[in-house]
């Protein structure tokens, strides 16, 4: 899911907005080496799993898994069952920038 950036009209707004691009992108990339480098979650994630490891509700892990480009593994699950990913997708997808974390 994109987000959408109004254009700044001054150079403060500019300014305002490359900080915040900056924060993103550093929580983003803090979130990746953990991901990357922990070892306490397992090869194949469950919601609960991403919702611990990149910190974020389990509102944004429905959102996040229900984009197109989610390299969801049980493509064909059932209702009720839960969306499973590869850490090392997830990874990937992330880092590509096909969602920002908020």
């Amino acid at each position: 899911m994109a987000i959408a950036i109004k254009t700044p009209a001054t150079l403060a707004e500019a300014l305002r907005l490359a900080a915040d691009l900056a924060a993103r992108n550093e929580e983003l990339e803090r979130q990746l080496t953990e991901l990357r480098l922990n070892g306490e979650y397992p090869e194949v994630l469950r919601p609960a799993d991403m919702t611990r490891l990149l910190r974020i509700g389990k509102s944004s892990v429905n959102e996040m898994t229900n984009d197109p480009n989610f390299p969801v593994l049980n493509q064909n699950r059932k209702k009720g069952e839960a969306v499973m990913v590869l850490k090392s997708d997830l990874y990937a997808w992330l880092k590509n920038g096909r969602r920002a974390i908020r």
